[in-house]
């Protein structure tokens, strides 16, 4: 969002403090709070690792603000008199409405929630507005975008966006999953998932690692072969990621298992040479920086002879990196995806 200082600017009049700004890249929000300050100012966001860029980056623009990291927006007490949405053009759609909804519920009687849309012909936040709050306020179009604000009045039940999806694990068991806006694969089994899923020989004891575990559903559905003397540890820098994974993980009765939150894939249940088995479907911007810290990470956490298993659609990348590292490297062809073997 290159010009959000300047969209913010043409409704500033429309902010009053306690102000809560939900979401956003760490840029757009530390510029929002540079307009912003020094108002009282609390900065939501989801994932460790993003909030940990946007604390460096305020840190360096010389604002001192609240970053709040939780499951749901809802999490945050009901005494803000502004939120406001930083919403890039090709940002999760739903996610956006889960946040419209659940802003309500942090405002106070008589609040309001502002959506800054870098869209300049945005359709699509009014209608939004209206059907939660009633009314909706708009700029005409600009070159910044658009800008769309509600007031809070009244009461509304909170209302959970959830798609429920089924899938059956290599030992055959049928498992129901929950998916909710802004994890990985939201209302479906992804693809690159049960590709990889499908090639994973684990054994009765081992204890496995879904790295960057999403809704869960890879070591969900590998828990069984692991049974009974084995354990899944899920892990995931994203709080809603891990408060889903855990509801998961406790609907398909999972027992032996751990669920953690970290950035940096460390800490306690997550020593080095720990692991037998470690599964991995990372994304892949930001010039696959994510893949490589999977790739070094993993490598940290098996066991000598474990198995790293990471799947791509973008193998020529991807496998140099692993064969630096690890002693034998296959890759396996399934469902239009490579997975990559790695045995430490």
């Amino acid at each position: 969002m290159k010009k959000v200082r300047e969209l913010l600017a043409r409704v500033i009049d429309k902010v009053r403090p306690p102000i809560v700004i939900v979401l956003g890249s760490p840029w757009p929000v530390t510029q929002l709070v540079g307009l912003l300050s020094p108002a009282e100012i609390v900065c939501y966001q989801m994932d460790l690792f993003v909030a940990e860029r946007l604390r460096e980056k305020l840190a360096e623009t010389g604002c001192s603000v609240e970053v709040s990291v939780s499951a749901d927006l809802w999490d945050l007490p009901a005494r803000f008199e502004t939120a406001i949405l930083p919403a890039a053009a090709h940002s999760d759609r739903a996610l956006k409405i889960d946040m419209l909804e659940q802003g309500f519920h942090v405002l106070v009687e008589g609040g309001r929630f502002l959506t800054l849309s870098e869209y300049e012909r945005d359709t699509e936040f009014a209608p939004w507005h209206k059907k939660i709050y009633g009314r909706c306020g708009e700029t005409p179009p600009s070159p910044e975008g658009r800008a769309f604000w509600s007031d809070k009045h009244g009461q509304r039940a909170r209302r959970r966006h959830s798609i429920r999806f089924h899938a059956r694990s290599p030992a055959g068991m049928s498992m129901t999953f929950e998916s909710w806006p802004g994890t990985f694969s939201y209302g479906r089994m992804d693809s690159g998932s049960r590709a990889m899923i499908e090639i994973v020989a684990a054994q009765p004891g081992e204890r496995l690692l879904d790295m960057g575990c999403g809704n869960g559903t890879v070591g969900c559905l590998l828990a069984p072969l692991v049974a009974p003397s084995g354990e899944v540890v899920f892990v995931d820098s994203h709080a809603r990621a891990v408060a889903l994974t855990e509801v998961n993980a406790r609907a398909n009765k999972l027992t032996d298992y751990r669920v953690l939150a970290s950035a940096e894939l460390s800490g306690p249940g997550l020593e080095a040479a720990s692991f037998d088995r470690i599964l991995a479907n990372p994304p892949y911007y930001a010039n696959s920086e994510v893949a490589r810290f999977f790739i070094h990470r993993a490598y940290e956490l098996l066991k000598p002879g474990g198995h790293f298993y990471l799947v791509t659609k973008m193998p020529v990348q991807t496998i140099p990196e692993v064969v630096d590292l690890f002693s034998q490297v296959e890759s396996v062809e399934n469902r239009g995806y490579t997975v990559v073997v790695a045995r430490r």
